[in-house]
This record gives structure tokens, C-alpha cells and sequence, in this order.
């Protein structure tokens, strides 16, 4: 971001605006950072970048990292998430737990990663599906299981 340094905040990027604002954050050196919907409006690029920057200030800097987003692919790489409807606490706990609860979570206008919804998708449908995954990987391996046992 150096090469920015004497640039108008008016001609960068989202994401870069975004680092910016963490940067000057940082300088403060907190214990703990809140990000608002910090990759709301970016491209799925900036978004990673965000994501990835958060993650590392977590794991490296030991730094607690609290995130509000809607975006559930995001929220499922948490520790642990907690669901908030009209102001309420609507379930708390692991990703796994949260997610599980498909319905739940539609119910109150929340979606759930994509890949817990096509496992949830499949297992409504009547195949033997573990719905209890996270990760596209995840998803891969039980529903390749699922077709070599059929």
C-alpha cells in the first residue's frame, strides 16, 4: 500500500480503501478488531484478500477478531459464530452447529454455505448424506463415499 501513500483516497479500490482503514487500525495495535461487513460491495478478489488479511491477524498476531457479515462461506471459517435476529441471539456455537440447522437458518432469512446446502439438498431428497460439512472438499469426499456404497 506504500506505493498509495500520496494518492487521493477518492481514486482506490474498495479493497484497497478497506486496507487503508485496517492499516490505520492496526497503528493502534489492538487487542481486538471489529470488521462490519468488512467484504461487503468487494469482488470476490478483494474479498479473499480481506478475508485472508483477517485470518492472519488472528493466527499471527494473536489477535481477537470479531466479524459481522452476511456472507456464510465467511462466517463458516469462524470459531464460532453467533446468529442474530431482531436484535436477539438466535443460536451460538461452532460453524458446524450453526449450519446443521438449515431450515433454522432459513427461517430467520440466512442462507448457509453452499455446500452445506447441496448436502442438505441431497439429503432431503432421501440420500444417505452427512449434512454436517463445510467445505467443498468435504462435500466432494461424502458424496463420492455416498455413490461408492450405492
Amino acid at each position: 500500500m506504500e506505493k498509495y501513500a500520496k494518492h487521493s483516497t477518492y481514486k482506490l479500490s474498495g479493497g484497497q480503501k478497506q486496507r487503508v482503514a485496517i492499516a490505520g487500525v492496526l497503528a493502534m495495535m489492538p487487542d481486538c478488531i471489529v470488521f462490519d461487513e468488512a467484504t461487503a460491495m468487494l469482488d470476490p478478489s478483494g474479498r479473499k484478500d480481506i478475508v485472508a488479511t483477517m485470518k492472519k491477524l488472528n493466527t499471527e498476531k494473536k489477535m481477537t477478531v470479531i466479524t459481522i457479515t452476511h456472507h456464510m462461506n465467511e462466517a463458516a471459517l469462524a470459531d464460532r459464530i453467533i446468529v442474530m435476529n431482531r436484535g436477539r441471539v438466535f443460536a451460538e456455537g461452532a460453524p458446524v452447529e450453526i449450519f446443521r440447522n438449515v431450515e433454522a437458518m432459513k427461517s430467520i432469512g440466512l442462507s448457509v454455505p453452499q455446500v452445506t446446502e447441496l448436502c442438505w439438498m441431497l439429503k432431503k431428497d432421501g440420500l444417505s448424506v452427512d449434512t454436517d460439512v463445510l467445505h467443498a472438499m468435504d462435500a466432494a469426499d461424502r458424496i463420492e463415499r455416498l455413490f461408492r456404497n450405492e
